[in-house]
């Protein structure tokens, strides 16, 4: 790479990492800071131009954002996967262009730096923004949701939902029925996040109540049940947003 190419993409790399200090929120639980980050950056739609986020992308993340036909779309992909690089320089705790912060994933999806073995990452995203979290002694999932999202609130707690929760949808007040839903949706995404595991392993495997307060009531016993789990709703405008935390047995020496 020739000197004016390293230069122009280290003002890049600086522009990025400037871009996302200014707009970021830190949403990490005061009673967790030492242990967890939690991090809100909203989608924005002017700032920087894409090629820009793009020049810190692997080859086969700009591969992907070729095939979103909406240019707002494409963008959002490239802003949300730079934001991903950026938290796993935070991670690092050590100064390397964002280009060189490479996460792979596992075969079911979870996103790790093989640098930080021990450093469970969750990220997730909507039209509104990014979250990312990020632990290096419990396992931790996040999902946030667009919360005017069109959806049938009833049919699909019926098909996703235990009983009881469906339940509870379906009797909620028509202004509240969407909203309980959307609760409830991203705190079971939340949770199968904290175990390494997508939707397809059942929306079910866990169980929350939300009133008078957010409560697991219902988690896979092999990772110790309800008891080793702690889950939150955030507060971010426009969406619902929810943070599961796993505790982890420590690693032998």
């Amino acid at each position: 790479m020739s000197d004016k190419a390293h230069k122009s993409n280290a003002l890049k790399n600086e522009s990025i990492d400037h871009f996302f200090k200014a707009s970021v929120q830190d949403l990490t639980p005061t009673e967790s800071h030492r242990d967890i980050s939690v991090l809100f950056m909203p989608a924005q739609h002017d700032g920087l131009p894409a090629d820009c986020f793009g020049s810190v992308l692997s080859m086969a993340e700009l591969s992907r954002a070729e095939r979103f036909k909406a240019i707002a779309d494409k963008v959002r992909f490239l802003q949300r996967r730079a934001f991903r690089r950026f938290c796993g320089a935070i991670a690092l705790g050590i100064a390397r262009p964002l280009s060189q912060v490479d996460f792979t994933a596992t075969k079911k999806g979870r996103p790790y730096l093989s640098e930080l073995p021990r450093t469970w990452f969750s990220f997730s995203s909507c039209d509104h923004g990014y979250l990312a979290a990020w632990s290096s002694s419990s396992a931790v999932g996040v999902d946030i949701e667009y919360s005017e999202q069109s959806v049938s609130p009833v049919e699909m707690a019926n098909y996703h939902f235990a009983p009881n929760e469906s339940d509870a949808v379906r009797k909620a007040a028509d202004r509240e029925r969407r909203k309980l839903f959307l609760r409830l949706w991203t705190l079971k995404e939340a949770g199968l996040k904290s175990i390494g595991e997508g939707v397809s392993y059942g929306l079910d495997a866990f169980q929350f109540e939300t009133t008078p307060g957010v409560r697991v009531s219902f988690a896979p016993k092999q990772y110790g049940g309800p008891i080793n789990f702690n889950a939150r709703l955030m507060k971010i405008a426009g969406c619902c947003a929810a943070l599961v935390i796993r505790n982890r047995p420590q690693s032998r020496r």
